[in-house]
């Protein structure tokens, strides 16, 4: 899409709002809205966002696993851009300083996507598939 001048963005909200869309989209049993993404031509010309390196998150003909220490070298990078993104914004600089947390895997869990906002998030999910059929 990109090649062709096309803007795209992963919706991360689809499979969070799984049921509202089932209804919206009156879609059929058996049926459950797991990605979405838009698509079209940008009015802007934003920065790429930094991505894991492809040899991190492709395998070839089995799945590979990896030890701690492949992990962090994977994740260097990140951890240091993603960081320092959190940190350039001064409310969520602010709210980090708050928690009290130290690397970005913490951001994630602890200050952005909680404990307890998954679970809101899971039983969403759970009832969506339970709507739709599959669970009894």
């Amino acid at each position: 899409a990109e090649a062709e001048g096309l803007g795209i963005c992963y919706m991360g909200t689809t499979l969070a709002s799984c049921q509202e869309i089932a209804k919206v989209l009156r879609l059929p049993k058996h049926v459950v809205p797991v990605v979405g993404f838009s698509l079209g031509y940008p009015a802007e010309n934003p920065k790429v966002r930094d991505r894991l390196a492809l040899n991190s998150v492709v395998h070839h003909e089995t799945y590979q696993d990896y030890d701690e220490d492949q992990i962090s070298s994977i994740y260097l990078e990140k951890e240091i851009s993603g960081m320092a993104r959190y940190l350039d914004n001064p409310d969520l600089r602010k709210m980090i300083e708050e928690s009290g947390v130290s690397n970005l895997a913490q951001v994630y869990t602890k200050v952005k996507y909680t404990k307890e906002s998954h679970e809101v998030y899971s039983n969403t999910v759970l009832n969506c598939l339970r709507d739709q059929g599959f669970l009894s």
